[in-house]
């Protein structure tokens, strides 16, 4: 999320009603979120992912192309469900019966070549115009990738050895980032990040959400994850942080390019559930890479 709101600063009472609002809301949301999250199995979580994945993707049509949601989110879903499976299972494929996946097949490769190639022959043959056609394409196509591919790898860090507890990191860190960044950009920002997208956002706010965002894991690490090192929480701190910042500024830089205020309306204070999580959404990858191929070549160093 942003170090502070990217509108005029409204008046004191105003600001400070709409402060409250977001806090009573994202408090229901983690009450509502916490619980399958921290008891659920691998389904539970999987499920949970599933849900957001289709209500961001629902929000995201909704900005992209508003006037054929009627028509274009229902090919969403019937894609989309297959890169989110794929994903989903990406470090866990290997554990799936004979007949859920060909031989010597990838199943993020076959999810992509089959949206591929069925969202552009819909887009040829349901087209009236030409005009736009190609651009009407792109926006699908980027949603795919963009929702429920990265919502997926939540599922996936899940299937990592030891992943209960390595599914809270992309999410605490980007948490203590979005808070940090918030508080620090609001007292001590001047030097905006990227003032042509989110002239808000500030290189303190940055740095104070990367400092708080280490805290928060090194808390999680000796309160409830000792199988995380110092190491880890930095690392991980730090380049989660940084893809959240990147993940807020590409979610305002995607609503300034299709002319919307908020994603949604589904959380009051916050917009749409796509505004509240945008910076978790680019924490996953983040936390996922860091995981699968970097952190494997560190356990020497990790002990």
């Amino acid at each position: 999320m942003s170090d502070a709101p990217e509108n005029p600063a409204p008046e004191p009472k105003k600001a400070a009603s709409g402060t409250k609002v977001r806090w009573i809301s994202g408090i229901i949301a983690a009450l509502i979120a916490f619980p399958p999250l921290a008891l659920g199995d691998a389904f539970v979580v999987g499920i949970v992912a599933l849900v957001a994945t289709l209500i961001c993707m629902y929000e995201f049509v909704g900005m992209a192309l508003p006037d054929e949601r009627r028509t274009t989110m229902p090919l969403m879903v019937l894609l989309g469900l297959p890169v989110f499976a794929a994903s989903a299972v990406s470090t866990s494929h290997d554990q799936l019966p004979t007949w859920a996946l060909p031989a010597n097949s990838d199943p993020t490769l076959l999810a992509f070549v089959f949206a591929m190639v069925t969202s552009s022959a819909w887009f040829l043959f349901s087209a009236k115009t030409t005009e736009g056609l190609a651009d009407r394409w792109a926006r699908f196509v980027l949603g795919l990738l963009y929702i429920p591919f990265l919502i997926g790898l939540f599922p996936a860090l899940r299937a990592i050895d030891g992943g209960q507890g390595w599914l809270w990191v992309p999410l605490f860190a980007s948490w203590g980032g979005d808070i940090g960044g918030y508080f620090a950009g609001r007292a001590f920002g001047k030097t905006p990040m990227f003032p042509l997208i989110s002239p808000k956002k500030t290189w303190a706010g940055f740095f104070g959400g990367a400092a708080l965002a280490t805290v928060t894991l090194l808390v999680f690490k000796f309160a409830l994850f000792p199988r995380m090192t110092i190491v880890d929480c930095v690392i991980l701190a730090v380049v989660c942080d940084l893809s959240g910042v990147f993940g807020d500024l590409i979610e305002s830089m995607v609503k300034r390019t299709y002319g919307a205020k908020d994603s949604g309306t589904i959380m009051p204070g916050h917009g749409g559930l796509l505004d509240r999580i945008d910076s978790t959404i680019f924490a996953l990858p983040a936390a996922y890479l860091y995981l699968v191929f970097v952190r494997p070549l560190l356990e020497p160093l990790l002990g």
